[in-house]
């Protein structure tokens, strides 16, 4: 009975057969607690749920249910986007010394390809260029040019043609015919203005928590079904093509060409 107790705990723990696995009477190893301490199956269990995923909708029921509105990255099933070709595929394949830094003498593909990767900016390939979170200083880079130009690009059509930037230069120089340090540090502030004195506080009214789970339960937030993990194979599927004369099905194309599938939300 003693047995089939530990080999009962061995199976729903799975633990069995693993590389470090002290069951099914191994000798644990020296300093570890023996297969008659409590504490052995405490220490597997929580081993065991420690590894386990949390499934995506208990990770959205949660946020919904903590947080309301705001569903923004990071939030319940948005997470950030995976892919096999990271920083650390490149570098095995180009970083010739190891040193971390791919160089253009050292990236054998197009010299616009290198210059496409170098988000920093800064002539060499690191780590740095293909982290793509909100953390990450080649993002936060990104963001303060993106607030200056929606600043200055006065009619929103997202070009600052040469009448709107003489308009600027006009504008910041205030008459003096040149620029100077102040001048630019006005033009390009590192934060909105301060609203008027007399302005009403703007609130964002979002929709609510049981709003966010109505639409949840509609799959109007996404499926509960979680899609392929990086490196499974694609859910067949067919759909109409954008003019709907014909359908394309997924699975005619495997093995004949490469297919790229781009999801997300357009509107």
């Amino acid at each position: 009975m003693r047995l089939q107790m530990v080999l009962l705990i061995c199976l729903t723990s799975g633990v069995v057969g693993s590389a470090d696995s002290r069951c099914c009477g191994a000798e644990p190893a020296a300093g570890q607690p023996g297969w008659f301490d409590p504490l052995t199956y405490r220490d597997l269990m929580h081993k065991q749920l420690s590894a386990w995923k949390t499934p995506e909708i208990a990770e959205m029921l949660t946020s919904i249910l903590s947080k309301g509105s705001r569903m923004g990255p990071g939030d319940g099933w948005f997470h950030e986007g995976k892919s096999r070709y990271t920083w650390r595929w490149l570098a095995d394949r180009y970083d010739v010394n190891r040193d971390g830094r791919i160089t253009r003498k050292e990236f054998t593909g197009p010299a616009e390809l290198f210059d496409r990767l170098d988000r920093t900016r800064d002539g060499v390939l690191t780590a740095a260029d293909f982290d793509l979170s909100g953390r990450s200083f080649a993002t936060m880079q990104l963001m303060i040019p993106g607030f200056w130009f929606a600043m200055h690009d006065r009619d929103s059509n997202g070009r600052i043609s040469r009448a709107e930037w003489d308009a600027l230069f006009d504008r910041v120089s205030k008459g003096k015919g040149y620029l100077t340090a102040d001048d630019l540090r006005d033009a390009f502030p590192l934060s909105p203005p301060p609203p008027p004195p007399d302005a009403k506080p703007q609130k964002y009214e979002g929709p609510s928590p049981a709003t966010l789970l109505v639409g949840l339960l509609r799959g109007e937030l996404g499926s509960f079904l979680e899609g392929p993990d990086l490196g499974q194979r694609a859910p067949d599927f067919t759909l109409k093509t954008p003019d709907g004369k014909r359908t394309v099905t997924l699975s005619q194309f495997r093995g004949k060409t490469p297919v790229v599938l781009v999801f997300g939300s357009f509107t």
